[in-house]
């Protein structure tokens, strides 16, 4: 009997020590928030401009980001003589695409409301359940050849993404989500895989200066921002459409 209460001590302590130094979905997101330079530093962000480049079908891209939190996402791209953009905003959105069209394209409402999350500077992770997202901790993986913490992400529509955070430096290394077309139109949904990288510190917050991304219908390729600006004013113009 005594040797039986032994062992099931023993059991037991085995136990309360995996408990204790398991991990749970909130405690990967909470490294992850403080890595980046601690959620007080990511939600003070209330503007955010990036400037870079991307090679996307044997041609060099110029994209130019500007975002204001929860009220503006704004993408404009040229290559050669032509140039384009993208705008998001609580009640609508445009889109300019010289290719198709000589006038900005207002988007469905169905469209805007799944593109509407990109007006979040912090990102998704940061303050997730006040955002009405749901977590759930998947385990570890291997993104990009490295150890990561795996997280599933759903959003107030359903939609959902996985994450995937460096076991070491708690970064984001790598995203997966499906998306309609993967960038194109009357096409099913595509996986576009987004891959992080080249951190550098823009005044106390960590950014990725390079994403590469897989499954947007134009190859992959990487966007490398060489310019990253945080709460600098943004001028009113850029909230509507130019023509």
């Amino acid at each position: 009997m005594k040797n039986i209460i032994i062992f099931i001590v023993f059991i037991l302590a085995l136990v309360l020590v995996q408990f204790a130094n398991g991990q749970s979905v909130d405690d990967i997101i909470d490294q992850y928030i403080t890595a980046r330079g601690g959620k007080d530093k990511l939600t003070s962000i209330k503007s955010l401009y990036m400037e870079g480049t991307r090679q996307m079908m044997g041609n060099e891209v110029d994209v130019k980001v500007t975002k204001v939190d929860g009220k503006l996402s704004r993408v404009d791209f040229a290559f050669g003589s032509n140039t384009g953009y993208t705008i998001i905003t609580p009640e609508k959105g445009w889109s300019y695409i010289p290719m198709r069209s000589d006038k900005a394209e207002e988007m469905p409402q169905e469209r805007l409301k799944t593109m509407q999350d990109q007006m979040d500077i912090a990102g998704p992770l940061v303050n997730y359940a006040f955002k009405g997202y749901k977590a759930s901790l998947q385990g570890k993986d291997t993104a990009n050849g490295k150890e990561a913490w795996k997280i599933l992400l759903t959003n107030s529509l359903g939609k959902e993404e996985t994450f995937y955070i460096d076991t070491t430096t708690h970064l984001l290394i790598q995203t997966k989500q499906m998306t309609e077309g993967g960038g194109r139109r009357n096409s099913g949904p595509t996986e576009v895989i987004t891959d992080f990288s080249d951190y550098k510190d823009v005044d106390g917050v960590m950014f990725p200066q390079t994403l590469t991304t897989e499954g947007t219908g134009m190859g992959s390729g990487a966007m490398i921002f060489d310019k990253i600006e945080i709460n600098k004013p943004v001028d009113e113009s850029l909230y509507k459409p130019s023509n």
